[in-house]
């Protein structure tokens, strides 16, 4: 089992952040991966939300890399009950997966203000293991099944 252990010294502050990689589809995704051009795609920092049933990225990433958009909007629980939200279409890499990537639906966020682009949810942490240690600041997070 990989795994991606990091050691953050803010970590009581902002919480378990993660480098990510946000593509636009499959294919941009493989082109960039085996070198065959340039394909458009972000590199995002994210925070490890359990909490959340949906993943989230910052709404200028999203008009940046141009994510298709679902028509439907998303409803999504949360402090002050349900709240509806844009939801995008992308792909999802974290160096755990090694080679592999992840087809995921993101709701639009405004991170603007945030330490990091956006949050990964459950919806993505279902693929993997993650533990956090209080005591020495630090979180693992492991690819699953993949």
């Amino acid at each position: 089992m990989q795994g991606l252990q990091l050691t953050i010294p803010s970590l009581q502050d902002h919480g378990p952040i993660i480098e990510a990689e946000i593509h636009t589809d499959e294919e941009t995704f493989l082109s960039v991966k085996n070198h065959n051009g340039y394909n458009k795609f972000s590199t995002v920092k994210l925070l490890i939300d359990t909490g959340s049933n949906i993943s989230g990225i910052d709404k200028t990433i999203i008009k940046r890399l141009q994510l298709n958009r679902y028509k439907d909007d998303a409803m999504v629980d949360g402090v002050g009950g349900r709240h509806e939200f844009k939801l995008y279409r992308c792909i999802l890499y974290l160096s755990i997966f090694r080679e592999k990537a992840l087809p995921i639906d993101v709701i639009e966020g405004d991170y603007a203000n945030s330490p990091y682009d956006g949050v990964i949810g459950r919806d993505v942490l279902k693929y993997c293991s993650f533990a956090y240690d209080g005591w020495s600041d630090t979180f693992k997070l492991v690819a699953v099944d993949l």
